[in-house]
C-alpha cells in the first residue's frame, strides 16, 4: 500500500513549486526587459520557449541576457526531466498494479520466487487441474517479465515472500500447497527458502487458523537438505538427485528417460501417479492384502476403458510409501492408508 503524503509535506511541495515558478517568471521578465528593446518582445519570447525545451536559439546580445538564457536552459532541463519522470512513474505504477492487488483465495497453490523452472511448473499445474481449475499465486521480489502470457487464474504479486505479512495477504493458511523455488538472484537460495518455510510454519500456529500447510522446496546445495527440513519443509526436491538417477538408469536400460518423462508430464495421452485417499475408495477394501487389492483394481480398470488404473503401492498413515511391497512389508490395507495408482487422469472416487 502506498503511503499518502502528510498535509505538511503537501504544503512544502506547493511552496517549492510556487518559488520555482516565481523565479522563472522573474528570469523571463528580466530577459524581456533586457533584450526586448533590441530584438522585439515576440522574438525574445520565442527564444525563451526554445531555450526551455533544451534547444539553443539565437544568443542574446548582452552579457546579462546570455546569463539569463543559460539559467533558463538549465531550468528547462530540470523541469522537463521532472515532468518525464512523473509521467513514467504513473505508467510504471499502473503496470505494477496487477502485481500488488491480491484477491481472496482458498485451496490455491503459492509459488515463491521465480527462475527458469517456474513457467514449466505452472503449465503442469494448469494441465493437471484442467477438470478442477485452481488459482496459482506467484510471489517474487522482482518483476516477472512474461506474466501476461499466463491465463487469468495465474496471479502475480511483487513482494518479499520471507515476510509474514506477505504470506498472510496471500492467504497461505488456506493454500493447498506452497512451492519454494530457488531464487538464483540471491547468494544463498536455500537459506532464503528456509526463512520462507519458518514464516509459513509460524502461520500454522495462529489461533483459530491452525492448519498443516504443505511446503515443497527446491534444493540447490545438497548439504542444506537437513537445514530446510528443520525449517519445516515437508518435501525437499533436488533436481540434481533426480537427474543423476535417471541418467544412470537410462545408461542401463535404453529409453528409460522417456518413461520418466511421460510419468512427470501431465497430458491427455500420458499416465501420471495419483493418490486415492481414504474415503475415496470402498470400505470393502479394508483388510485386503496387496495381491487382493491388485485383483480388485484390475477388475475395476476393466470397467473403465477410458481411464484404466494400475495399482503401484500404498501410502501408510505415517507417510511411508510402499511400492509393489513384499508380503513381509505390507500385511493388509488399514482404514487410513491411501492407494498409489497410475492413470491417465485423476480419480476422484472408486465405486
Amino acid at each position: 500500500m502506498t503511503a499518502m503524503p502528510s498535509p505538511q509535506r503537501r504544503l512544502q511541495q506547493r511552496l517549492v513549486a510556487i518559488a520555482i515558478a516565481l523565479t522563472l517568471a522573474s528570469v523571463v521578465a528580466l530577459l524581456l526587459w533586457q533584450e526586448g528593446s533590441r530584438s522585439g518582445p515576440w522574438e525574445v519570447l520565442e527564444n525563451i520557449v526554445i531555450t526551455l525545451m533544451g534547444e539553443y536559439p539565437d544568443k542574446p546580445r548582452s552579457p546579462v541576457g546570455r546569463v539569463l538564457q543559460l539559467l533558463l536552459l538549465i531550468s528547462g532541463t530540470f523541469i522537463f526531466g521532472a515532468i518525464s519522470g512523473k509521467i513514467s512513474s504513473i505508467f510504471v505504477t499502473r503496470a505494477l498494479l496487477p502485481e500488488t492487488t491480491v484477491s481472496l483465495f482458498s485451496n490455491h497453490i503459492i509459488l515463491c520466487n521465480w527462475n527458469d523452472k517456474a513457467a514449466g511448473i505452472i503449465d503442469q499445474l494448469l494441465e493437471g487441474n484442467k477438470n478442477h481449475p485452481i488459482d496459482i499465486v506467484v510471489v517474487a521480489a522482482g518483476p516477472v517479465a512474461d506474466r501476461r502470457e499466463f491465463p487469468s487464474r495465474v496471479h502475480f504479486v511483487q513482494d518479499d515472500p520471507t515476510h509474514h505479512d506477505t504470506l498472510e495477504r496471500l492467504q497461505a493458511s488456506s493454500a493447498k500447497a506452497v512451492i519454494l523455488l530457488a531464487d538464483e538472484a540471491t547468494e544463498s537460495p536455500d537459506d532464503k527458502n528456509a526463512l520462507i518455510a519458518l514464516a509459513i510454519k509460524h502461520l500454522e500456529q495462529i489461533p483459530g487458523r491452525q492448519k498443516d500447510i504443505h511446503v515443497i522446496a527446491e534444493l540447490v546445495n545438497l548439504r542444506r537438505r537437513r537445514h530446510l527440513q528443520e525449517a519445516g519443509v515437508d518435501e525437499v526436491v533436488s533436481a540434481r538427485d533426480y537427474s543423476a538417477g535417471i541418467m544412470a538408469q537410462s545408461a542401463m536400460f535404453k529409453h528409460m528417460s522417456v518413461v520418466y518423462q511421460q510419468l512427470l508430464t501431465y497430458s491427455d495421452d500420458s499416465n501420471e501417479f495419483y493418490f486415492i485417499e481414504p474415503g475415496r475408495y470402498p470400505t470393502a477394501l479394508w483388510g485386503k492384502t496387496f495381491v487382493e487389492l491388485n485383483h480388485w483394481i484390475s477388475d475395476y480398470s476393466n470397467r473403465q476403458p477410458d481411464n484404466p488404473l494400475l495399482l503401484l503401492g500404498v501410502r501408510r498413515a505415517s507417510g511411508k510409501i510402499l511400492l509393489n511391497p513384499k508380503p513381509e512389508q505390507f500385511d493388509r490395507l488399514s482404514t487410513d492408508d491411501a492407494l498409489v495408482v497410475m492413470a491417465f487422469r485423476q480419480v476422484d472416487h472408486l465405486d
